[in-house]
């Protein structure tokens, strides 16, 4: 017998069924919104950066590893170049470790001692954090003599590494994000939730994609 309309039953798994199908998607769909906002963010903070370096460098001239050569350890060296950048960044009082617990995309805790830790962390503008510390003991052509954090939207989570968490490495004349000269696949593969995260930093720069 055929059927002029639908049955109560029926109507109700037809909603059921598209509430479920929403339930998982709309999450996705708004954490996709978040990432991409967040990168935007990032590629606009690292145009300034940019711009900030090379006003430093034709001011100040930028020779890290003329500058720092006699320098004596890499505290110091940090020490030094924090306060040739403070007046470009304009960077606040120190952010409480208490409070800021960096991860890695794959969800691992950033740790002290680890290659893209940073002890001292700094609030910028009004809604990010900035670190840098000071990394090589010559700083020779082509060396990494200086690594820098930005977290673009500050104190507030997911305080990840290739979420919020972007870097940047300075060499004796000029900077870079973190992740540039690496190969596409690896870049890939880091920027996903099984790596560190810290190469998406240049593979957003370049048109990658977030998972």
């Amino acid at each position: 017998m055929n059927k002029n309309g639908f049955t109560i039953i029926e109507v109700v798994i037809v909603f059921l069924l598209i509430l479920g199908v929403t339930f998982f998607v709309l999450p996705l769909s708004l954490n996709n919104t978040k990432q991409a906002q967040f990168i935007s963010k990032w590629v606009n903070t690292y145009s300034g950066l940019e711009y900030v370096f090379s006003s430093i460098k034709a001011q100040n001239g930028f020779d890290l590893g003329k500058k720092f050569k006699h320098a004596k350890n890499n505290d110091y060296k940090t020490a030094v170049m924090l306060d040739i950048i403070k007046p470009y960044l304009r960077f606040k009082s120190g952010v409480p470790s208490s409070e800021y617990k960096p991860l890695y995309m794959n969800k691992k805790t950033v740790i002290q001692g680890d290659r893209y830790y940073f002890d001292n962390l700094y609030f910028w503008d009004d809604d990010k954090i900035f670190g840098l510390k000071w990394i090589s003991d010559n700083c020779k052509e082509n060396d990494v003599c200086a690594s820098m954090l930005v977290d673009i939207n500050g104190i507030t989570l997911p305080n990840t590494w290739g979420k919020d968490i972007f870097g940047v490495n300075i060499f004796s004349d000029k900077l870079e994000p973190m992740g540039k000269n690496i190969e596409r696949n690896v870049l890939k593969n880091d920027c996903s939730p099984f790596g560190f995260g810290v190469y998406c930093s240049y593979y957003y720069l370049i048109g990658g994609e977030f998972d």
